[in-house]
């Protein structure tokens, strides 16, 4: 049988290379050089000691495995790519609407606008109350929430009327000054911080807020990751949205 010693050496000597990147562009061997040799082997090769029909099989399947492993990390790479600017196209589809953010306790109200908060509650807790402070540090509202099961509990305020898991709160109008068509005027715009606090196991306690925020633009940072620009100057991954709330 003719020998084959020297297409094996040039695929192990490929095989090699393809498994440690870091070595010598002088010693790579590509799949062009790769395939001129085997052509030249078959071509000079004694015909009547023709290359045996399954060592020359397990060369061709050898050098598929490795060139099946390069397509597949450039198919990888290439859904990457892909999949970043599915997300920056969603993302860029949130600017001018509002998100609510994991950790964020404040927003800045608009007129004629909504905004939204989550609660996670761990346990049932009585005696829960919100607080809304303005930007003076004064607050503004302090309403009674009774005992709230657990899970999340949703609320959203227009600067007038609260709505706690679907149903108003009991709100004290008194204070507010109605317009000339008899509707209340709601508080001023700006910005306003929102505080849960409530009885768990005998302690008054803080529960964390999730408040939204207005999406004024998207960033592609250098390290392809998306960053929502918020109103305020504050700014959110995708991964800290909690929710994306209707606009209204």
């Amino acid at each position: 049988m003719a020998d084959i010693t020297g297409v094996n050496n040039a695929l192990s000597q490929y095989d090699i290379t393809a498994k440690n990147p870091t070595s010598a562009k002088t010693n790579e061997l590509g799949k062009t050089e790769f395939l001129e040799l085997m052509i030249a082997q078959l071509n000079n090769q004694n015909p009547l000691e023709p290359q045996d029909d399954a060592a020359f099989i397990a060369e061709l399947a050898q050098f598929s495995t490795v060139e099946g492993i390069q397509s597949m990390s450039d198919g990888f790479g290439d859904l990457a790519a892909s999949y970043k600017s599915s997300q920056a196209l969603q993302a860029s589809s949130l600017v001018g609407g509002a998100v609510t953010v994991s950790g964020n306790d404040g927003s800045d109200l608009r007129i004629g606008e909504l905004v939204f908060g989550i609660t996670e509650l761990e346990a049932g807790t009585e005696g829960l109350h919100l607080q809304i402070e303005d930007q003076f540090g004064q607050i503004v509202e302090d309403v009674e929430l009774g005992y709230q099961p657990s899970g999340p509990m949703n609320f959203k305020w227009d600067g007038a009327n609260l709505e706690v898991n679907g149903e108003l709160a009991d709100i004290d109008y008194s204070k507010f000054g109605v317009d000339e068509s008899g509707n209340i005027i709601p508080h001023n715009e700006g910005e306003y911080t929102f505080r849960v606090l409530g009885d768990l196991s005998g302690l008054q306690q803080s529960f964390e807020t999730n408040i939204s925020r207005r999406v004024e633009s998207v960033t592609i940072l250098a390290s392809n990751d998306i960053q929502l620009n918020l109103a305020g100057g504050g700014t959110a991954s995708l991964d800290q949205i909690k929710q994306i709330n209707a606009v209204y």
